[in-house]
């Protein structure tokens, strides 16, 4: 998104506008034990500032995005979770040229948008032990396909899949009269302490954001 204030006399001032159409089915078993859904996604939109530096913008005139995503659960038996989506994209700008400041003509039509992946999908599973302090143990993981840092779609920033892992507790309330339900969690994010691009500033094409490393949490909720 571009700042107006700091947008070239060059550049012309115009409203970005969008169009979207998305459509998707949902299904779940007689026994409600599992479930699906699909949905299918068309974006279209027009005028859109991008930055070819960190204070230079330039305006593509339209970028169409399109993809599918797919998502299911099943609880198999009692206490066992398993669940997974995926989304598949396709995103290009459709009408983007311009004549930057060195005079020369440049033309990034076709290619992809800076940090747009075109697959991303998520998994995980837990299982619950009903004892007298239900305790839940569980994994995720999370991949990210290849991104580009930058319009021109020269510098790869590359795939990445990190693993989490979590376990809680539930108190009832009968340990606790005042408060209807406690839940004591511990959390490990990025399990494996992968090193990975998380996302690259077209704007500044020599940084980019790392991924957190692996960290640990340990909370306490509480419901009334």
């Amino acid at each position: 998104m571009a700042n107006i204030f700091i947008l070239a006399p060059s550049v012309p001032l115009l409203l970005t506008t969008s169009r979207t159409y998305e459509t998707g089915v949902k299904l779940q078993s007689a026994d409600k034990r599992a479930e699906a859904t699909f949905s299918a996604f068309d974006i279209e939109r027009k005028n859109v500032y991008v930055p070819e530096s960190g204070i230079v913008f330039n305006v593509a005139g339209k970028i169409e995005s399109k993809g599918i995503e797919i998502a299911a659960a099943i609880n198999p038996v009692d206490g066992l979770k398993l669940w997974g989506n995926a989304a598949f994209v396709q995103s290009h700008f459709i009408d983007f040229t311009y004549v930057d400041g060195g005079g020369v003509f440049q033309s990034y039509s076709g290619k992809t948008p800076p940090n747009v992946p075109n697959f991303v999908a998520n998994a995980g599973a837990s299982y619950r032990f009903d004892t007298t302090l239900p305790v839940e143990i569980g994994a995720s993981m999370r991949h990210v396909g290849d991104r580009f840092n930058f319009q021109d779609n020269m510098v790869v920033m590359n795939a990445y899949t990190t693993f989490d892992a979590f376990a809680f507790v539930d108190i009832p309330k009968t340990y606790f009269s005042g408060v209807e339900n406690t839940r004591l969690s511990f959390r490990v994010r990025n399990l494996t302490n992968k090193l990975y691009a998380a996302w690259g500033d077209p704007g500044y094409t020599d940084q980019i954001i790392l991924g957190a490393p692996r960290s640990y949490e340990v909370a306490a909720s509480f419901k009334w």
